[in-house]
């Protein structure tokens, strides 16, 4: 893989540690995506099977059920993979402990599906058994990648955001298991819908922007051979965002619209920053051609930068809309329109590479091997991430218009898309499999 221009020289590695190699070989991250993969088929049938979901107000247990098994079993999940592969890559250092890294993927394969059956059945004793299960993975993912950074000495842009975006997704998880808990014994005297929308932003504004507003600065440098050129913007935007936050996230839960509508500016003003900086990255490229994983990637961003913006018309003070429509509305563009996209482009490139080290790298000087993009297939990704993100607008008129018909038609095309995104992905991760036998090497 060509390097990518991600700020100040790294320092030295140190030397591997025991089992590091076995990381470097994309073992854990390519778990990590497997049961992405398998959480993104269930959640489709999920919704596929009752496409009317999405037109019941967002604090229904089965709305919220739905939720987790998206954002939690599917893009945490495939986020959670791709940090354990791009830290070391980014930092220039081994990932701290890969046996850590395996105990949150046993604990997150086990509590993420208890979690999504607790909130279906609303059962909040049982929540809080596999919800704990969760809470420890993602406490030991989060130790793991700060001990990561801390040990490689770099800093900057990419670096800050992948020990912000831990720290956040471990206060998300954190206010979960507490809002559980004050439904079970009822302690914080707080309106409950006001709590879950500071942790969805926890989580969607917290741990999934500020990854991905560190890890963009390193993957589209890195796949289109362009550089970074002014790390300024892209400072500015990461803490433009991180200011935000910190004011939503109160606002949100004590119902202060001035101070909401202060923060949601700030994000949005974060992100154009950000987009701006990628922009100019993007100009230097000299691979002109954008393959679809990252296409999508940029649309995914795109439709993010949109919903920022419609996050700010709804925290706008007295603006007297329909609450509910508005908030599915808005989080059906954030989530199908801008997170999907960006996770599941990020996938095209991150899951071929993976497959190919393991299948094929030990092949290398040996004999014929393959490059990463031939495992892949340009029009099934295509195809399937332009039907995914096109069943978003579907999907949004029918949530603001209310249709059950427009839903159903929405929930159609994404199963179509999500269906050939598979397909694709499936192909890839079968060379697994199917690799042909080394050759031994040569005598001395």
């Amino acid at each position: 893989m060509p390097k990518a221009v991600s700020g100040p020289p790294a320092a030295p590695a140190r030397p591997p540690a025991p089992g590091g190699a076995l990381a470097a070989q994309g073992r854990l991250p390519l778990a990590f995506m497997g049961l992405g993969l398998a959480w993104l088929a269930a959640a489709t049938v999920l919704l596929a099977v009752q496409p009317t979901l999405l037109g019941l107000p967002h604090p229904h247990p089965h709305v919220v059920a739905l939720t987790h098994a998206w954002v939690l079993g599917f893009l945490v999940t495939v986020a959670c993979g791709a940090a354990y592969q791009l830290v070391p890559i980014a930092l220039g250092a081994t990932l701290r402990s890969e046996r850590q890294g395996w105990w949150h993927f046993a604990l997150h394969a086990v509590g993420v599906p208890g979690m999504v059956y607790s909130f279906w059945q609303w059962d909040l004793a049982l929540l809080g058994h596999f919800g704990a299960a969760v809470g420890i993975g993602v406490a030991l993912f989060s130790f793991n990648i700060w001990r990561t950074v801390a040990s490689a000495g770099r800093r900057g842009t990419v670096a800050r955001s992948l020990w912000l975006m831990a720290a956040w997704l471990f206060l998300t998880v954190a206010l979960g298991l507490l809002l559980a808990a004050n439904r079970f014994w009822h302690f914080i005297p707080l309106d409950p819908v006001a709590l879950l929308r500071t942790h969805a932003h926890l989580g969607l504004v917290g741990f999934f922007l500020t990854l991905l507003q560190g890890v963009s600065f390193q993957l589209v440098p890195m796949f289109t051979l362009g550089e970074i050129r002014d790390w300024r913007l892209a400072d500015a935007g990461l803490g433009l965002t991180q200011v935000g936050l910190l004011a939503l996230a109160p606002a949100l839960a004590w119902h202060l619209e001035p101070l909401a509508f202060a923060g949601a500016l700030m994000i949005g003003g974060g992100l154009g920053c950000s987009a701006v900086s990628l922009g100019r990255a993007l100009r230097t490229r000299k691979k002109r051609r954008l393959d679809p994983g990252l296409t999508a990637f940029l649309r995914g961003g795109v439709g993010l930068c949109v919903a920022a913006v419609v996050g700010a018309v709804l925290a706008f003070p007295g603006l007297g809309r329909d609450v509910i429509t508005g908030s599915m509305a808005y989080a059906v563009l954030g989530l199908l329109g801008g997170l999907v996209p960006c996770v599941a482009g990020m996938m095209c490139k991150i899951v071929p590479f993976l497959t190919w080290m393991r299948a094929y790298g030990p092949r290398v000087g040996r004999g014929p091997t393959p490059a990463a993009h031939a495992l892949t297939h340009p029009h099934l990704e295509s195809w399937g991430l332009g039907l995914l993100q096109a069943s978003a607008v579907i999907l949004i008129w029918g949530v603001w218009a209310s249709s059950a018909f427009w839903l159903q038609v929405g929930v159609w095309v994404l199963t179509a898309g999500v269906g050939l995104f598979l397909t694709d992905m499936l192909r890839v991760l079968r060379h697994l499999w199917a690799r042909p036998a080394v050759a031994a090497p040569m005598p001395r």
